[in-house]
Formats: structure tokens, C-alpha cells, sequence
């Protein structure tokens, strides 16, 4: 059995009641363990329940813009233009995608963001200033981080009210929860209420042990945090995001959308607008 060191206590907050959106950061600080195809899928699971949803990736590689279908440009408006310029506030470059939700997308221009942001002052706060308006048109805004822990990442944390963690279901992606609580706990100085709101496992193969140890591992680690839905390992969901469609479209009668769409209808029970 894999020990593991119960986290400090960080249970999921009642939403207070008011109409802003949502804001849901998925993190985890390793790459490969779901965090853009959950994105995306829990996204279009939400909107298809008629919330409104804005997607917003902020990866240089920009997968959750090709999960979503759409192709840009370097040139093209993007998630860029709003941190160089938070007062574009109300015209954010949002596209509306073909799954019934919105997107702030990225490109590889992105990838110069880190150092030409670095000596801007409130360089982790401009992405929370960027989405003020946009928080007023929305139930829930869902951003997608890259898999490590820089200052894309750090403007996810600062502008979400919460983080959903998708949890691989393997060992090193167990322990990137203690990095991923290391860095809340550096964020909570700027946002004093943040939080992880719920922790869903990604890939799990029950036939074998590791994945039955790990699931064990962290339900007795973090308890209430986590969703009780799992998301299979699945090839379908591996191959959706290559075709630019959501789990519901590319296999929507696959034992993953039908995983995602038990995840989002725990969201909107805990978080519901």
C-alpha cells in the first residue's frame, strides 16, 4: 500500500449566492493526467445543461483550443493580448466553438508571455483583472494550466475560486499534490480564500492493482475532496482531443462521457449557479 501524508484540511466551500461565474482553475503540476480533455469535457457536460460556460486555456501548446476544435493563428487575438493588457477587460477575443461553449484561446505566442510579464507589476493578477466583465456573462469559467508551476499557472490560481485537480491514476501523479499544495499556500497570500474544491481520477484501469492502490491512497488522503465519479482510461478519450471534439461528441455513448457527464452533474451539486 502506498503511504501517503494526509494534506491540511481544504474541504470544498459552499458557493456564495450571487451571479458571478464560477471560476474553477483545473491544476495539477505534472503533465499527461487528464487536466485538458476533463477541461473540455466537464465544459461542454455543463453547457449542455444549459449553463453558460467560458473556457479559457492558458498552455502555450494550446490543446484545449484544438480539443475544442478551433485553429488559430499566431497572429490571432488570444489570452496574450488580454495579460499584456488586462483593460481589454471588455472586448476579450472570445470564440464560440461548435460544442455550445466559449473560449479564450492560446497559441505558441504565449510561450514569451512568462518573461515579458515578468517585471509587470500584479504580473499574477492579470488574468482576474482581465475577466471581470466576463464573470458578470457567465455561470462557470473553467481554465486549463500547463502542466507546471509558472506564472500562466499562478494566473489561473489568482483568478479562480477554486481548483479541481485531475489525478492520474499513477504514483508520481499522486505525489504532485504536494507541490501543487505548496503553491496554493504561496497563492493564498494574494487569495486568501483559494482552495482545492474537489480532486477527480483520471485513466483508472480497475483491472489492475496500481490503479486500485492509488484511488485507495487518495480517497484516504483527501476524503470529501474527492468526486466520487472516475474517469476511465479510455482510448476514445485519448483520441478525442486529436480530432477537436469533446468525449459527448467523438464517443458519446463511450463509458467516458458517460464518466463526464456524471462529473459535471457533482460540480453543479457543489457549485451550481
Amino acid at each position: 500500500m502506498i503511504a501517503y501524508t494526509q494534506p491540511t484540511e481544504t474541504l470544498y466551500r459552499v458557493r456564495p449566492a450571487h451571479r458571478t461565474a464560477q471560476t474553477i482553475a483545473l491544476v495539477l503540476p505534472k503533465g499527461g493526467v487528464g487536466k485538458t480533455t476533463t477541461t473540455a469535457s466537464l465544459a461542454v457536460e455543463l453547457a449542455r445543461h444549459g449553463s453558460r460556460v467560458l473556457c479559457i486555456d492558458t498552455d502555450y501548446q494550446s490543446d484545449l483550443t484544438t480539443a475544442l476544435g478551433v485553429a488559430i493563428s499566431d497572429d490571432d487575438p488570444m489570452i496574450y493580448e488580454v495579460l499584456l493588457n488586462p483593460a481589454l477587460a471588455t472586448q476579450l477575443p472570445i470564440i464560440t466553438t461548435a460544442f455550445g461553449v466559449d473560449l479564450l484561446p492560446a497559441s505558441r505566442r504565449l510561450d514569451g508571455a512568462q518573461e515579458r510579464l515578468s517585471n509587470k507589476y500584479g504580473r499574477e493578477q492579470l488574468l482576474k483583472n482581465g475577466l471581470r466583465c466576463a464573470r458578470q456573462q457567465y455561470d462557470y469559467i473553467l481554465i486549463d494550466s500547463p502542466p507546471s508551476i509558472g506564472l500562466m499557472t499562478a494566473n489561473a490560481l489568482v483568478a479562480a475560486d477554486t481548483i479541481i485537480v485531475p489525478l492520474q491514476a499513477q504514483y508520481l501523479a499522486l505525489n504532485a499534490m504536494e507541490k501543487l499544495n505548496e503553491t496554493i499556500q504561496d497563492i493564498q497570500t494574494i487569495s486568501p480564500d483559494l482552495h482545492i474544491g474537489g480532486i477527480v481520477l483520471t485513466m483508472v484501469d480497475k483491472r489492475t492493482a496500481l490503479s486500485r492502490e492509488i484511488g485507495q491512497a487518495a480517497r484516504a488522503a483527501y476524503g470529501a475532496l474527492m468526486f466520487a465519479t472516475e474517469i476511465p482510461l479510455s482510448t476514445y478519450l485519448a483520441e478525442a482531443p486529436s480530432a477537436g471534439q469533446p468525449i459527448s461528441s467523438y464517443a458519446p455513448t463511450s463509458a467516458g462521457a458517460a464518466a463526464y457527464a456524471a462529473l459535471a452533474e457533482e460540480v453543479r451539486s457543489r457549485w451550481g449557479n
